[in-house]
């Protein structure tokens, strides 16, 4: 669920459609058609940031802010009126979504029998601004120009109202896409016996959106249709209540780049992230070699007698039936991937709701896990060098950040507390002994915490907690402001956390197999 600039809240719906051989052929020229206004209007654009970054103002105002990260005065107000000024004089070389928006109007005409100033001013100008200023705020490096087919879909308003007047509409049990003489009605899939999709559907449809997905054999199409309102609830057809209840408490996450801990008054688990989701690094490579060995035999002339690629000539892009197949086949894996871990990460989210109302985890900085390390160093036990790499293929195949973020916003769609991110430098739950209440540097590679045992017999004795659950116990008895723990509620609920462990780590020991970070054995008991 999102909120427009009214303030008035949004949910979406994905419904499948049901699409002719004759209707595709339609959909992926008016895709192809967007997809060179698109390039034509990133073009235009690039030359006129090009333009004004030549300027003597610009590179003035520019000299300032580099010389201010340089120095670590970021913060300082000398760089933030240079980026005031900075951003006035983009807005007024007409670098700005209005801009965009006016400008597109230039190249949309060419293929107005195809995209109409609908699409093209809501959709393709709005989609290219939302990348320039990505660009421009330092998010990210290079603005890239769309290849053949990657455009994945296409929205249209189907109210009144809005410049372009309506072209994606929705009536009913089809979506009508018109333009000149090609009229395109595409029956929609709706169970009649839906509940959740007819109530939904009772709403009023602010605009509709074209998906293209790669599917087994041939392509996917999906009407993604964006109501007004918050979304309905599911209820179950044989209880009447509804199928995910909401929960009461605190809920302590501790997430990692391959599993994720969670403790509350009720549960306490630590499972693997999307486990279904399996590793098909082997399956692609052997994929993209035929793909290269495809487009050496049908492009020879693109390769110097070494095997490089020319540089600085124009390049053939031959594609054989095979190479397209191959191409599909490679889109379809890594598309079902995406699909399985979303689904995986929703259902666990619907889960955790279950168990309480308020989230508290760490703030992570996900991209600086995924990069390589920059130090070089020599491992003490064999004298070789140490791998730089780190957590980027674990991260690419779990997708922690995509957990967080779907639990967010199913907390803001019910109106609940929502997810807390807490510092993890004031905090330094991995660190903290309830206990002794004192903080004790780990290694990576330490999984459990030895805590005393106060019994009164012997002042030696310790207990073994997991690490990442005794993490994410600390984390339930947080308190944001100040940030710190509930040491008081800590000592309470201790014993009731040790006996949910405890059933927890021998429900792991149970099992064939488990992620070596859990530092969990299996038992041959």
């Amino acid at each position: 669920m999102t909120k427009n600039n009214n303030n008035t809240d949004t949910c979406v719906l994905t419904l499948p459609l049901r699409v002719e051989k004759w209707q595709e052929d339609c959909l992926l020229k008016r895709f192809e058609a967007a997809r060179r206004i698109y390039n034509s209007l990133l073009n235009f654009e690039l030359k006129k940031l090009r333009q004004l970054e030549r300027t003597v103002e610009y590179r003035q105002i520019q000299s300032v802010i580099s010389s201010a990260y340089r120095s670590n005065t970021k913060d300082s107000p000398e760089c933030k009126d240079a980026f005031k000024r900075r951003e006035k004089l983009i807005s007024a070389n007409g670098i700005s979504e209005y801009g965009f928006k006016s400008d597109v109007k230039f190249f949309y005409k060419h293929f107005d029998g195809l995209i109409g100033s609908n699409v093209a001013v809501h959709c393709i100008a709005v989609q290219l601004w939302a990348a320039f200023d990505k660009y421009l705020r330092g998010s990210g490096k290079e603005i890239h120009f769309k290849r053949l087919g990657d455009i994945s879909s296409l929205k249209g308003y189907s109210v009144k109202g809005k410049s372009g007047g309506c072209e994606i509409i929705f009536r009913g049990q089809y979506i009508e896409w018109t333009r000149k003489k090609k009229k395109l009605l595409l029956p929609l899939k709706i169970d009649p016996d839906n509940e959740y999709e007819r109530e939904m559907l009772s709403r009023r449809v602010k605009y509709v959106r074209i998906i293209k997905k790669p599917g087994k054999n041939r392509l996917r199409w999906y009407a993604q249709l964006t109501l007004e309102g918050k979304p309905a609830l599911k209820y179950s057809a044989e209880t009447g209540k509804p199928i995910h209840s909401v929960g009461k408490g605190n809920v302590g996450i501790d997430i990692g780049p391959q599993t994720v801990a969670y403790a509350s008054d009720k549960e306490v688990a630590l499972l693997e992230l999307a486990d279904r989701v399996t590793n098909i690094e082997h399956q692609k490579k052997k994929l993209q070699r035929k793909l290269d060995r495809s487009r050496r035999a049908t492009n020879p002339d693109n390769y110097k007698p070494d095997g490089t690629i020319k540089r600085g000539v124009k390049l053939t892009r031959n594609k054989s039936k095979r190479y397209l197949k191959l191409q599909s086949k490679l889109a379809y894996i890594q598309h079902r991937q995406a699909e399985i871990r979303k689904l995986q990460h929703t259902c666990l989210a619907n889960h955790m709701l279950t168990l309480g109302d308020r989230f508290f985890v760490e703030k992570m900085n996900w991209p600086g896990l995924a990069h390589r390390a920059k130090e070089t160093s020599i491992s003490e036990k064999t004298g070789r060098y140490k791998r730089k790499k780190r957590f980027g293929k674990s991260l690419a195949n779990k997708a922690p950040a995509m957990f967080i973020s779907i639990l967010k916003r199913k907390c803001e769609t019910l109106g609940l507390p929502g997810v807390v991110e807490v510092d993890t430098y004031s905090l330094k739950a991995s660190q903290y002994n309830h206990l002794s209440d004192t903080y004790e540097k780990k290694s990576l590679s330490e999984r459990w915490n030895y805590m005393p045992i106060s019994d009164g017999s012997d002042s030696s004795k310790t207990k073994r907690i997991q690490r990442d659950l005794y993490s994410a116990f600390l984390l339930q008895h947080t308190i944001p402001q100040p940030c710190s723990f509930d040491k008081k509620a800590l000592r309470i609920d201790y014993p009731n956390f040790v006996t949910m462990h405890d059933a927890e780590i021998h429900r792991l020991e149970s099992l064939p197999k488990t992620i070596t970070s859990m530092g969990v054995r299996r038992s041959h008991s």
